[in-house]
């Protein structure tokens, strides 16, 4: 937890927590069948069908019951991320997030997208949005390092812009990890189920987000240039500047408080 570390959230109202999730998916998840004036019909159902084999996969492994759990409470996750990035403006007030298809999640590892409408022109990122419990990430670094190395970033086939006349596939966006521990996850989903928009608007776990997000944007940005990738280094560059910004301006305290992913999470990062 990030008030008080020592005073653990034992319960999580999970099945109400998982329902507003469900709901909250349905309503703003993006849906490849719309893009069917941009993409062949043909072309859709195989990416479709990707997502059921995807989901079979999942099924037909046994799991432990903390398994689904976990899976659960990643879920919920993502949707408060989603619902509170623009409602709490916890990624800024110039933010605003697109909750990707199923399909980009699956395929690209993007669970949202979230842009800056600033004067100089829009910024994006693409936000990998995980519950890690045992605060292990190395996989989805090692991926975005690869990428870097072959001079590439994320792209997200099904996109439809809140703050310009874009629709259809974006490239190269900067991609992000964010995350908390399992204590913050169960605590903001009982705030979340309880409906307390104060203890939501004011929670550290958002300065945690910045720095998560910054710290990498740092970080891949050196290993951009150590890559000889002059324009991916611009692009995490870019966003730093963007991000900093957001931060600055948030009209709320930092009470200074970080959970333990955060501790861990800085550890791959070391400069």
């Amino acid at each position: 937890m990030f008030e008080d570390p020592t005073n653990k959230v034992e319960q999580v109202k999970l099945p109400q927590a998982f329902k507003k999730a469900e709901e909250v998916i349905g309503e703003y998840q993006i849906e490849p069948q719309s893009f069917d004036d941009l993409y062949d019909k043909e072309q859709i159902a195989k990416d479709l069908e990707f997502v059921l084999e995807r989901k079979k996969k999942w099924a037909n492994q046994s799991f432990e019951m903390h398994d689904d759990v976990n899976k659960k409470l990643a879920t919920v996750f993502e949707s408060i991320i989603f619902d509170q990035g623009e409602s709490s403006e916890w990624l800024g007030s110039n933010a605003f997030l697109i909750k990707t298809s199923e399909y980009d999640d699956f395929k690209n590892g993007v669970d949202a997208v979230a842009e800056y409408d600033m004067e100089e022109g829009v910024s994006r990122v693409a936000m990998a949005i995980d519950v890690t419990f045992n605060h292990n990430i190395q996989k989805k670094i090692s991926k975005i390092k690869e990428n870097i190395r072959n001079g590439i970033l994320t792209e997200v086939k099904y996109f439809e812009s809140q703050v310009e006349d874009i629709r259809g596939q974006i490239k190269n966006i900067p991609h992000i990890i964010v995350g908390a521990d399992v204590d913050t996850v169960r605590e903001l989903a009982n705030a979340w189920v309880d409906d307390d928009k104060e203890a939501l608007a004011q929670h550290g776990v958002q300065f945690q987000f910045f720095e998560e997000a910054i710290l990498q944007c740092k970080y891949f940005a050196e290993f951009a240039e150590a890559n000889g990738q002059t324009k991916i280094k611009e692009k995490y560059n870019s966003l730093q500047r963007v991000l900093e910004a957001q931060l600055k301006n948030k009209n709320l305290e930092d009470k200074g408080t970080r959970d333990s992913f955060m501790k861990d999470f800085q550890n791959y990062f070391d400069f």
